[in-house]
């Protein structure tokens, strides 16, 4: 995404500050989004019956950061996001997302807000290792999708301290449970992870391995989309162990390849393991991207898994023609899983 500067502010004021910027960018999509009766998040009208259903889409995101450094050269700032994401459900409704506050200096950075845990940030997710998104995320909505490890567990409010030594990285995060709904004695959630990078042969190759532990809230939990396609869902009070581990690799000829593995462990009896595998291949020739990603989980009651393929067209200046496909399987459940979408994304 360009980020064009929009305003910058110097404060002169007896605080000690040196400078502040403030810079804005954004991206907006339109177009038409889609699928069978099941999607989640796609067939919404009530009385649809067994068709599917096609709306047209159209959002918009603000991103506004704000940052500043001391007279000692400590950095400091905030980032956030004016989005209208809820579409297509209904026009207006802006919001704000993705809100942090950072302060950074030789000892690493600390963010607190909206932000990923220690594990999503050192991972890479077999999807995004392709790079190819979607006006409908049909990427990110099918039954295979793992999403965010175990983040947002609690109330999303997470603290995040980084470092970075050579090509190596580290990050350490904590989301606090200050649930008042009558779970507000259970353990607070915390993770650990670590990356590296490297060139190998032509290849840049990138290496992640993390480790989660969260208790799942009164609404009770369960990792990726699982609680979109099937009855599971780990009860209050049931404490869950993730161990997880990434390898995304771009081979400097158009193709990138990615691949994840994650474990999910939780206690109490009558509770089983849930293993989640992903894959993901993109390749891009001159204006044209394409992508293909397929996940799974396999559990004791039960598989899912689900695929999804993205295609672009670069028009160039920030603009491009997207689109998405995406179809579920679930062990055991019938249902029209299809997601599709196409439009025209755009950057600024």
């Amino acid at each position: 995404m360009k980020k064009v500067l929009f305003a910058t502010t110097a404060l002169v004021a007896s605080a000690g500050f040196a400078a502040a910027d403030i810079t804005f960018s954004g991206s907006a999509e339109m177009g038409i989004v889609g699928g069978g009766k099941d999607a989640p998040g796609v067939s919404t009208f009530v009385g649809n019956g067994d068709d599917s259903t096609t709306e047209f889409n159209n959002d918009f995101t603000l991103t506004v950061v704000g940052s500043g450094q001391t007279d000692s050269g400590l950095s400091f700032g905030i980032s956030v996001d004016f989005s209208t994401e809820a579409e297509p459900n209904a026009n207006g409704n802006v919001t704000l997302d993705n809100e942090a506050v950072f302060i950074s200096g030789d000892f690493g950075t600390l963010t607190l807000g909206e932000i990923d845990g220690a594990v999503d940030k050192r991972l890479t997710e077999a999807h995004n290792a392709v790079g190819q998104y979607s006006i409908g995320d049909d990427e990110t909505v099918h039954a295979g999708y793992q999403g965010s490890y175990g983040d947002a567990a609690y109330d999303n409010q997470i603290l995040r301290y980084d470092y970075a030594f050579g090509d190596f990285g580290f990050s350490a995060s904590m989301e606090l449970n200050d649930d008042d709904s009558g779970t507000d004695d259970a353990d607070n959630g915390y993770a650990l992870a670590i990356s590296y990078n490297t060139d190998m042969g032509g290849v840049g190759l990138g290496f992640g391995l993390g480790y989660q532990y969260l208790e799942a809230g009164l609404g009770g939990w369960a990792p990726g989309n699982l609680e979109d396609y099937t009855t599971l869902t780990w009860a209050a009070g049931t404490e869950v162990d993730i161990i997880a581990a990434t390898v995304s690799a771009d081979f400097n000829n158009g193709f990138k390849a990615g691949f994840e593995y994650s474990n999910y462990d939780p206690s109490g009896a009558g509770n089983s393991d849930i293993d989640h595998y992903a894959v993901g291949l993109g390749y891009t020739m001159d204006a044209l991207s394409v992508g293909v990603s397929y996940g799974k989980f396999e559990a004791d009651i039960g598989d899912a898994d689900g695929w999804a393929l993205t295609a672009a067209y670069d028009l160039g200046g920030g603009a491009a023609i997207v689109a998405g496909y995406s179809d579920s399987d679930v062990d055991n459940v019938d249902g029209d899983f299809e997601t599709y979408s196409l439009g025209v994304a755009m950057s600024f």
